[in-house]
């Protein structure tokens, strides 16, 4: 997509320039407790309230935090994750009855007979 290029560029920039700043290295040649740090310090905005040097970062954290769920939820085993069976056909019984009492209202014997039928799940 297009629109994320420019933005996913800058975030990964963003985060080498401030490895570099801090670990004389890039992100990617940095330890792991290392990119730990770095990752700690943007993965948490409430933390970073008073850090506006921080909200670069911050911004492209949450965004690749929203395409890594979005990439997994819209996976074979995201959408099982989730228990989702798709448009499946269903048996409509009718409004509970206890719905139907708390409003005042009934079916007629000619829904009962021709719309609702309650012997099937």
């Amino acid at each position: 997509m297009p629109n994320y290029q420019t933005p996913l560029r800058g975030g990964l920039r963003w985060l080498d320039v401030q490895c570099m700043k801090r670990y004389e290295k890039a992100f990617k040649d940095c330890s792991q407790q290392q990119q730990m740090e770095m990752v700690d310090l943007i993965a948490w905005p409430e933390r970073v309230k008073d850090k506006p040097e921080l909200s670069p970062g911050v911004a492209f954290f949450n965004q690749m935090r929203n395409l890594t769920a979005t990439a997994f939820y819209s996976s074979a085993i995201g959408i099982k994750d989730i228990g989702y069976m798709g448009n499946a056909p269903n048996q409509w019984n009718g409004v509970p009855d206890d719905v139907l009492k708390q409003y005042g209202l009934a079916y007629t014997e000619k829904e009962l007979k021709e719309c609702v039928s309650f012997d099937k799940a």
